[in-house]
């Protein structure tokens, strides 16, 4: 490292720790930026990504493994219940029925045989002319008759079936949303993993399954309002309510080595609009609480408790890392609307460290329970001030209104020092 890279480090540096320390007035007061406290509205949310995805989806798949030979649909066509979609090879299938008619017409004269002459034997044994084994030969043979008769039916029956799934027909209204393959491809069936060719769904009821990490699941609730932003409609907020709360986990490594454990919640949509696809990308805010018209106080207000008398400090310069997101304390909502903190409240020219009780939490702001009444003024910024230089009773300079540059519903809190 040269000389004047290393001459431009301390420099850097030494501009850092003048910045992070808080501004002072001439009066050796610390400057501050102030509020008076108002009353609006919150909302608790727990915010989630996932993916649309049709209430109701039909996945159509071969019974046997056979040949395609024809479709009459492709991907995003509309159809209704009974139209023809696509056909697979019917030629063995087609010989496979009309060997088992020929079985159930067979057993049909056999049966009629057997059930003439049980009738006849029946006759006979009640005059006493035949034994009594005699008897018991004929009924075994017209049970065996009709036992064959039975089966062969029953095969017909199935092979019929068979043959006739061998044209896939619309088991509802809905739109084509996926055909696997094309005319002279191979159809995997069975009863096992048969490969599925289409699906049908219908689009005008979608849903939207998200996670929900482990620390915000006790807070959702079943029917909690949701809105949903679609990736495809930007500027448009849809209406969702919460249908299903997951009561087993999953868990996944979320790129590190730290397991996270998810809750699967199922929001419903309330709001559909033409054009939406199954697989969009949507962000979903689940409110799960609200207040209206309550007393609030901006988030970076909030600070621990400090003592009375001040620190003496030393000016030495000093580097600080803030995160974008500075940390705040946890109103638990649903689970535990209470935590005590403090602010700071101007009295003309000194500040009054107050505690306070918190609630709900906003985007930016806690709801205030008690310790605070409606237009007090309140220390906002800057963040070095509030952190760790006021104290009970300290001596503050407020800045000019076009100096404070925290405005609430502006940009980031709190810039300021």
């Amino acid at each position: 490292m040269n000389n004047k890279m290393k001459a431009g480090l301390g420099v850097l540096v030494l501009c850092l720790g003048v910045y992070f320390m808080s501004s002072s007035g001439d009066d050796g007061s610390i400057e501050v930026s102030t509020m008076k406290l108002e009353r609006k509205d919150l909302e608790s949310k727990v915010v989630a990504d996932g993916v649309l995805t049709p209430e109701t989806e039909v996945k159509l798949s071969a019974n046997n493994t056979t040949y395609i030979t024809d479709i009459a649909v492709k991907e995003g066509d509309f159809v209704q219940k009974g139209d023809f979609l696509m056909s697979l090879d019917d030629r063995q299938q087609k010989a496979a029925t009309a060997a088992s008619k020929a079985g159930v017409e067979a057993a049909k004269v056999s049966l009629s045989n057997a059930s003439i002459k049980k009738s006849r034997q029946e006759k006979l044994y009640k005059d006493d002319l035949i034994s009594d084994q005699d008897m018991e030969n004929t009924n075994s043979s017209y049970a065996s008759a009709l036992s064959s008769f039975n089966a062969s039916e029953a095969r017909y029956i199935q092979d019929e079936d068979a043959l006739s799934k061998l044209r896939l027909i619309a088991p509802q209204d809905g739109t084509i949303t996926f055909i696997d393959g094309e005319v002279g491809d191979l159809a995997q069936g069975g009863m096992f993993n048969p490969s599925v060719l289409l699906k049908l769904s219908d689009l005008s009821k979608m849903e939207v399954y998200v996670n929900v990490n482990e620390n915000d699941i006790a807070d959702i609730s079943i029917n909690d309002i949701a809105m949903v932003e679609v990736d495809a409609y930007q500027n448009q907020i849809f209406k969702g309510v919460v249908k299903e709360v997951a009561f087993a986990s999953s868990t996944s490594s979320g790129g590190s080595q730290q397991q996270v454990t998810n809750f699967q919640v199922k929001i419903q949509m309330l709001e559909v609009v033409d054009g939406m696809r199954p697989g969009m990308s949507a962000t979903v805010e689940i409110i799960t609480e609200q207040r209206n018209q309550t007393l609030s106080i901006p988030i970076q207000s909030l600070t621990t408790p400090r003592k009375s008398e001040k620190k003496s400090e030393s000016k030495a310069s000093f580097t600080v890392e803030l995160d974008s997101n500075e940390s705040r304390p946890i109103a638990n909502n649903k689970r535990s609307n209470k935590k005590r903190t403090v602010v700071f409240v101007v009295n003309e020219n000194t500040v009054e460290q107050r505690f306070v009780e918190v609630g709900i939490v906003g985007d930016r702001d806690y709801e205030v329970l008690s310790g605070l009444e409606e237009g007090e003024e309140i220390v906002t910024g800057g963040f070095v001030a509030i952190s760790r230089d006021l104290y009970d009773g300290a001596a503050v300079t407020v800045k000019k209104q076009s100096e404070n540059s925290y405005k609430r519903g502006s940009g980031r809190p709190g810039s300021g020092n």
